[in-house]
């Protein structure tokens, strides 16, 4: 009887795609200069960039209906098994951070009435003004100061500090 060999052959490679659990894939390598099988092949070259059909209608993500166009392609998406559930379930919930943001942003532009371009312009005329203010007196800068925005539901605090003093005495402990 012949001996068995214990060797492996050594010109068939195996495929070099590992599992999550570190197993390797039992096929053989079809393709020898990326070490993977038909199989993992195909899953390598089939990674997609959804970047442009998730953010073509999505309106800038600033609006409630731009989100929802880009959650609707999402879930075509999925519905179709071309974007994985684990990464739609990512999308999805950076989706719904966006949503709550929202309300946010509008109570800001409400409020303050600032878009990107008009912001960037008011901290260029800031800082005119700073290079101003150095150049004048302190005494101008401490009898004026800046305007705050006050938060709903709250008075705004009294001009000088003698008001701020009758109001504070006045008021009723309770």
């Amino acid at each position: 009887m012949p001996a068995k060999s214990t060797s492996t052959p050594s010109n068939v490679a195996r495929c070099l795609h590992r599992t999550a659990a570190g197993r390797q894939c039992r096929s053989l390598a079809d393709d020898p200069s990326s070490g993977l099988c038909q199989h993992h092949a195909v899953q390598v070259s089939v990674k997609i960039d959804f970047r442009e059909e998730l953010t073509q209608n999505a309106l800038g993500f600033q609006r409630s209906q731009g989100v929802n166009n880009s959650l609707s392609v999402l879930y075509k998406l999925l519905a179709e098994g071309s974007i994985s559930p684990r990464r739609a379930s990512v999308l999805a919930y950076i989706s719904s951070l966006l949503l709550r943001t929202l309300p946010a942003i509008d109570y800001d532009n409400r409020h303050f009435g600032v878009d990107d371009d008009e912001a960037e312009a008011r901290d260029e005329e800031v800082e005119d003004n700073n290079e101003e203010a150095d150049e004048e007196t302190s005494d101008e800068s401490a009898e004026s100061p800046a305007a705050q925005a006050v938060p709903p539901g709250k008075e705004p605090l009294p001009a000088t500090a003698k008001e701020f003093a009758d109001a504070v005495l006045s008021r009723k402990p309770g």
